[in-house]
């Protein structure tokens, strides 16, 4: 995953008053988040039993493979990334002195669909 975010480009993406730079490679084996405010660097990688574990605390009522999940978070990611975020769905980011974290809100199969990326600081080799 993080040799295939390397080839992703960057785009710019507005939470709130923030302005950051973000990219993000998902794959049915997980996910890898890179997001820098030109100041800090947070990154996530997630694998698909960490996606498991995260899905069944952060959405109770729904039921679906993380394969599902790893789709839907794509599904809305990329058009955010592209600068044509959904309307039904709503970002919001918290920074704290150990990271950040990029909270998303929106509906998976008529229920709502709750998501937090949980970024620290990314190493050198990363940046």
């Amino acid at each position: 995953l993080a040799s295939s975010l390397l080839t992703q480009p960057w785009a710019s993406v507005c939470f709130g008053e923030s302005t950051f730079l973000a990219k993000v490679c998902f794959r049915d084996t997980g996910y890898i988040l890179l997001i820098s405010d030109l100041s800090s660097v947070w990154y996530e990688s997630a694998d698909a039993e960490a996606v498991g574990q995260r899905s069944k605390e952060l959405n109770k009522r729904l039921t679906v493979h993380v394969s599902s999940f790893l789709n839907h978070l794509s599904s809305l990611m990329c058009p955010l990334l592209a600068g044509q975020p959904g309307a039904t769905t709503a970002f919001s980011c918290h920074r704290s002195p150990s990271g950040l974290r990029l909270h998303v809100k929106s509906e998976l199969s008529g229920l709502p669909f709750y998501w937090d990326f949980h970024c620290c600081p990314a190493p050198l080799e990363m940046v």
